[in-house]
Parts: C-alpha cells; sequence; structure tokens
C-alpha cells in the first residue's frame, strides 16, 4: 500500500480528512479487493491502538459480510451532490466494524488470580521464545518478558522492560500489544523491535514489515502517538513526552540478535550501556565526560575484547579490564575502582 493512502486512512479514522482526500481514498478503495483489504486492516489495527479494545471472535466474519455488501453495491458516482452520500458510506463501514469491539480494558493488569509466564535474561544472555499462538520472539540481555499463560485466549498482550524483535503471527480478531510502561505498540501481525530498558527513559519501536500503532497513556486516556510502516521508526523520551520519528534500517535495529551492533554519532554512554547487555559486564566512566564522546561504529560479532580495542582506537580513551568491569579513562590512564 502506497504511504499517500495509509495517510488518508489515517485522517479518515481520525475525521480530519478533507473532501479532495475523501474522494482519493473512495476511488482508491474501489479499484481492487486488495485495498479494501487493506483499509480494513488499517482500520482494525488504528481502533486497536485508539481504543485498547478486544475485538470479538467473530470480528472477521463480520467484516466479511461488511465487505461482501460494498462488492454488490453500485460504485457511487463522485459529484459534489453525492459527496454526502459517500461519506455516509464510509461512515457505515467504519461503524460496523468498530461496533463490535467490546468494551473491555485489552492491556495485562497485575493481578493475583490471573497467571503469567516471565522469561527474564541477565546481561550478557540472549533467548528465542516461541509463544503459544506462533509468535516469535527474541529477548536481548538484560530484558524481561511477561504474558499471560492463557495467551491462546482472548488476549495477546505482552509486558516489556527491555529489548526484543517480534515476529507475530497474524490474526484479524486478536491485536498483539507490547505494553512498556505507558507506551503501547499494538500490531494484527508484523515483525518489529522495540527498545524500552525503564532505567533509559526512553522507547525505540522500529518497524520491519507491517503496519504498527504506537500509543500512549495520557491520563489515563490512550491517545495514538504515531502510525509507521516497514523502515520506519518512533523514539519516544518517557521523561518529558517528547519524540522523534524517522526512517530507519530496521534490518540494523534488530542485528543484535546476531551479536552485531551499529552506532551512528552515539554517545559513549549509550554505546557503553549496549555493551553491558550484550557481553554481560559492567563499564564504568573514570570521568563522567567522557561518557559524551560520540562515535560511529561496527561491531560485527567480535568477541568483547575486539570491540574494545576497535572503539579504543575509534575514540582515542584507554580502558582497563578488571574482572568483569571495565573502566575507561583518557589515553595512557588505567581506572579502578577502590569502594562501592
Amino acid at each position: 500500500m502506497e504511504e499517500h493512502y495509509h495517510h488518508l486512512i489515517i485522517q479518515y479514522f481520525d475525521k480530519t480528512i478533507d473532501d479532495d482526500g475523501l474522494t482519493q481514498l473512495q476511488e482508491w478503495i474501489e479499484a481492487s479487493p486488495d485495498n479494501l483489504a487493506g483499509f480494513s486492516d488499517t482500520i482494525q489495527v488504528l481502533e486497536a491502538a485508539k481504543a485498547s479494545l478486544r475485538m470479538p471472535a467473530d470480528a472477521g466474519k463480520t467484516w466479511r459480510k461488511i465487505s461482501g455488501h460494498i462488492a454488490q453495491t453500485e460504485t457511487p458516482v463522485i459529484k459534489r451532490g453525492f459527496k454526502t452520500t459517500w461519506l455516509a458510506y464510509a461512515a457505515s463501514v467504519l461503524i460496523i466494524l468498530t461496533s463490535g469491539w467490546l468494551g473491555y480494558r485489552y492491556f495485562l493488569k497485575d493481578n493475583d488470580a490471573v497467571a503469567f509466564n516471565v522469561l527474564s535474561n541477565p546481561k550478557g544472555k540472549r533467548s528465542k521464545l516461541l509463544l503459544p499462538d506462533g509468535s516469535t520472539v527474541y529477548l536481548a540481555g538484560g530484558s524481561t518478558l511477561k504474558y499471560l499463560k492463557d495467551f491462546n485466549g482472548n488476549k495477546r498482550s505482552i509486558q516489556l522492560n527491555g529489548e526484543a524483535f517480534f515476529e507475530v503471527v497474524h490474526k484479524a480478531d486478536k491485536p498483539f500489544v507490547v505494553q512498556t510502561g505507558q507506551i503501547s505498540t499494538v500490531v494484527l501481525g508484523t515483525s518489529f523491535n522495540v527498545q524500552a530498558y525503564n532505567t533509559d527513559h526512553k522507547i525505540s519501536v522500529t518497524v520491519a514489515t507491517g503496519k504498527v500503532g504506537v500509543m500512549a497513556d495520557v491520563k489515563g486516556k490512550d491517545h495514538l502517538v504515531k502510525y509507521l510502516l516497514p523502515n520506519e521508526q518512533i523514539n519516544i523520551n518517557t521523561q518529558n513526552g517528547l519524540f522523534v520519528s524517522n526512517k530507519a534500517d530496521a534490518r540494523q535495529a534488530s542485528e543484535w540478535i546476531n551479536n552485531k551492533l551499529t552506532f551512528y554519532n552515539t554517545t559513549y554512554n549509550d554505546i557503553a550501556k549496549a555493551l553491558e547487555r550484550q557481553y554481560g559486564v559492567d563499564i564504568d566512566f573514570t570521568d563522567p565526560d567522557l561518557g559524551n564522546v560520540r562515535l560511529t561504529a561496527k561491531l560485527n560479532n567480535v568477541s568483547l575484547k575486539q570491540a574494545m580495542d576497535n572503539l579504543t582506537i575509534l575514540s582515542g580513551l584507554a580502558y582497563t579490564k578488571n574482572g568483569n568491569h571495565l573502566f575507561i579513562s583518557n589515553s595512557n590512564q588505567k581506572g579502578g575502582r577502590i569502594m562501592k
């Protein structure tokens, strides 16, 4: 689906679409069954994200009935006098589609009566998990994943603290939700990377395939922050709510799975955090200002020693290794710690 029509669907969903956009959207929907299916799929993702509700099991059957009705309906003629007719037609589709959603909160809530599965990786360990619905999760070091044991039931919700790459099996009647604090990522079936360590106070979502809705809980109400397409990324500061979105290489964002790390103009502080989680070490700077040095580097499946040697050449800084602890200092200096 062209990005232009994604934006038109979002404008339609947000009720901000103008007459010209509405006409374009109508003509695009009527051009092929695939476009109609794309419209349906996108609305479902947006509705799941916007309302955080659970769709009933027969929603797919309901939409097939709607599609059949539309297919049998004569194409409206686009004239100014008929603009209201199309608007009513489109609105009726959305009303029927969304009216089946039940008023239950979709996201996980801690409850003593509810049983959860919890997978927690220490720093330096990566793991692969097959969920009951067939979806696959790659969990990074220093990360924790929590989900209902009855994952095949009415909910496909995940709580994440850390980083994970998801390959989600498509289920139109059961949106898949990754909750990270007040930010939630909603999909029907796609692959994407989420980095959300609580201690970092920032969340990054990068889409590899499919469509993703990113939501924020603001004063108890869910708001759509951004609708992401493949190779798009959003970065959110969870302390002040500021965010930026941009094009990104989704492949590189998930290369940590294969012990490959890529950094572009990244502070040594952030690089150190990534190395801690990837290699299971602790890293300190003998002078805090050294952590502000920015570097661009590719560490492709190298050992910790090779990684540090490469970073030493690039940064001009030195490092000292004491057991499982690394100390980064100015050149020709050795660091350590005399107290904890």
